[in-house]
């Protein structure tokens, strides 16, 4: 076994010894004493080995005894002190022919001599130096003063009659030593009443704490308790207090308490690791989930006059390469299990389709269509038996973070900061900052909101694509396999390195059954003779129709069927054949084809504005109904007197009825001779008007003059 200079060993016992020669030629070591003042001495080297071997003596590893010093650090005297005994030890060093005398005596007292004589100094100083160089591993840095050492920093004084520290400004104010009983009564009254949900200052603490402990009670005439201070020589300042209570305080205590350990773990805990170690193999293995509500406000796609509101933002990232997988954008509540469901839904299937309804073409831009392994998302989403249907049929496992802790999902969070505040905000118009209220006087931002949730979809496409494509991540912890390939800080090429050299193939289901899983399901939607009736929309599709679904409803009266839907788009509802058993595809029918690519609360909107738009005028309507009866009542009214005047009330019924053919030709040909006598009047009118330059086009007008009088009665 090798032995090197300044090694340390331990024997059994705990003394510890330095290695400060080793003589190759003659097997001697010199060691010393790392706990005694007295001179290197010599031992053979076999016999510090044996005891090695026979475990006696340790090999320590590590060197308890270096001092780590920044030479910045070191004040002036430190310094000063430590390059003169530096000059004084090489120069007795300096001394001897080789470095072995130095340890021999008759060499050395000769050397301290010297020294001794030159620096001015006794022999003690010197030999205390050579010692303190050699414990010290023989560097410059052993001859350091021991300054850190003197005064028992941070060790508590013992308290006697005299008043420790600073004496007071005021004479008369001498002050009182803190024993181990006031420091009890400190720790009492930080625990009542700085340790709380109270939030008092420590003022108000110091005060409470000398009116609890520091004050004697007397009852006055009235029976009144009244408390009165102590002698002041004897009750602890204000910053007494403070100075214990920044010995006593206890920072992570300090914000749970005042807090609450929510906040402490949001902002204060220590962050130790990255969410990219999480991510086990690559790609795909662990994706992040969270939504949050978007601070633009939307307006409706039908009329834009109406607001519509917030929308609630679900994205959903890959841990591993930071590509945003998929995402929604809905006005569902916020934690919903649908926004939730869409989000995945969008996450796992092709995009190309997607973006194509918002007018977005695509090729491989965003070409991510799989199933992950595991989810990381809030309690509450994807938490309980709505999820328990995609866990078993997709294979996914779902880890849920605790409640009120978005810290543990810094990349959700980060990104979220990036899309919304970074990207979106600056561009649009109708943004609310948060919770901030808005001062007295200012506008309105809500009133300038001018685009619809579909336009502000599309924005969130293209920031996303733009993200995956060319963002720089420069955080992102690169692996050294990453650092061999060059790979680039951009989601889409840490995606692609990950599928090629570490994830392989990825996980793909059909389309069908990933939205079996995840869509929404409602069992209220039915079966009519107009179509699928679902949240008063009709449906229909080839698959309906080959079954005769309408006619039969027509027959046998409507019944009920199981849908799948997607909330942000009611364009297409999905049922399960009874038949085939497959997934079918129902889409509106041509008369609602208003409502297509319409979410379910911009669906329920239009027709709630359609029934108060139909509220209004049915009340008009009611109103000219009134009037149209009252007009029919006056008309018969002079009628009624008109007939009653005439009728002679002496011929018989069966009289009148037997003439009612007759009577009816002889009125028709009285009707055409005044209707006769009226065009020629109208002629003649016409005539006129040509001489006085009223231009007439043809016999085509006068007969549209004459179809007014009502020439063109029937017989009948």
């Amino acid at each position: 076994m090798e032995l090197f200079e300044c090694s340390l060993l331990k024997y059994e016992d705990g003394k510890t010894i330095r290695i400060v020669f080793n003589n190759r030629l003659s097997s001697i070591i010199y060691i010393v004493d790392m706990e005694a003042k007295r001179w290197a001495y010599s031992i053979e080297k076999n016999k510090i080995l044996d005891l090695i071997e026979r475990k006696v003596l340790n090999v320590l590893n590590e060197d308890p005894f270096h001092r780590y010093v920044i030479e910045g650090d070191l004040s002036k005297a430190e310094r000063e002190r430590r390059d003169q005994a530096w000059k004084i030890v090489s120069y007795a060093l300096d001394q001897v022919e080789i470095e072995e005398h130095i340890f021999i005596t008759k060499y050395r007292e000769d050397a301290i001599k010297k020294a001794s004589a030159v620096f001015k100094v006794n022999y003690s100083t010197v030999k205390n130096y050579l010692i303190e160089y050699w414990k010290g591993g023989k560097i410059r840095n052993a001859l350091l003063p021991a300054y850190h050492l003197c005064g028992a920093k941070g060790q508590e004084k013992k308290a006697y009659e005299k008043k420790r520290g600073r004496p007071s400004s005021v004479e008369s104010k001498q002050g009182v030593n803190i024993d181990e009983k006031i420091k009890k009564y400190f720790k009492v009254g930080l625990n009542r009443y700085y340790y709380n949900e109270k939030q008092n200052t420590l003022r108000t603490v110091y005060e409470f704490t000398i009116r609890d402990f520091f004050t004697e009670e007397y009852i006055d005439a009235s029976g009144t308790r009244i408390g009165v201070l102590e002698d002041f020589a004897k009750i602890p300042t204000y910053n007494q207090f403070l100075y214990w209570f920044k010995k006593f305080n206890d920072a992570k205590k300090e914000v749970s308490s005042r807090e609450g350990s929510r906040i402490y773990h949001q902002k204060y805990r220590g962050i130790i690791g990255n969410s990219t170690q999480d991510a086990g193999l690559g790609p795909a293995t662990l994706w992040q989930t969270d939504s949050t509500p978007l601070d633009i406000h939307c307006i409706s796609s039908i009329n834009r006059g109406v607001l519509v509101g917030k929308p609630l933002l679900h994205l959903v990232i890959d841990v591993y390469s930071r590509l945003v997988v998929g995402f929604s954008l809905t006005f569902e509540s916020l934690n919903s299990y649908s926004g939730a469901m869409i989000a995945l839904l969008n996450s796992m299937t092709p995009k190309k389709e997607f973006c194509k309804i918002y007018g977005i073409d695509i090729e491989d831009e965003w070409d991510v269509a799989c199933i992950p392994q595991r989810i990381f998302t809030d309690r509450g989403e994807l938490d309980g038996k709505q999820i328990e249907g995609a866990i078993e049929g997709l294979g996914i496992s779902i880890q849920n973070s605790p409640s009120y802790r978005p810290e543990t999902k810094g990349l959700i969070e980060s990104m979220f900061h990036n899309m919304v505040h970074r990207m979106i905000k600056p561009h649009v118009e109708g943004v609310v900052n948060g919770s901030r209220v808005r001062e007295r006087g200012e506008s309105d931002t809500r009133l300038k909101a001018n685009l619809t949730i579909e336009e502000v979809t599309a924005i969130l496409i293209k920031c996303l694509i733009f993200y995956n494509n060319f963002h720089v991540i420069e955080d992102y912890p690169l692996t050294e396999q990453m650092l061999v390939h060059g790979v680039e800080k951009i989601p889409r090429k840490i995606w692609e390195f990950g599928l090629k050299n570490q994830k392989g193939q990825l996980r793909v289901l059909p389309d069908d059954v990933i939205r079996m899983h995840l869509l929404p399901s409602d069992s209220k939607a039915s079966i009519t003779s107009k179509g699928v009736k679902f949240r008063q929309l009709l449906y229909a599709s080839e698959y309906s129709l080959k079954n005769n679904w309408f006619q039969t409803a027509r027959i046998k009266g409507s019944s009920k069927i199981k849908v799948w839907y997607d909330p942000r788009d009611l364009t297409n509802i999905y049922t399960r054949g009874k038949e085939d058993h497959k997934f079918h595809k129902l889409t509106l029918v041509d008369h609602f084809v208003k409502f297509k690519n319409k979410g379910i609360e911009e669906v329920e909107q239009i027709i709630k504005y359609e029934k108060s738009v139909d509220s209004e005028g049915k009340e008009r309507e009611l109103k000219e109904k009134m009037k149209l009866f009252d007009d029919i009542a006056k008309i018969v009214q002079v009628g009624k007197q008109k007939t009653e005047e005439q009728i002679d009330n002496t011929i018989s019924k069966t009289k009148k009825l037997k003439g009612m053919k007759e009577n009816r030709r002889k009125e028709r040909e009285l009707r055409r001779q005044e209707l006769q006598e009226q065009s020629i009047s109208l002629i003649e009118e016409v005539q006129v008007n040509e001489t006085e330059n009223y231009e007439c086009n043809n016999d085509l007008d006068v007969f549209r003059r004459l179809q007014v009088l009502g020439m063109n009665d029937d017989d009948e």
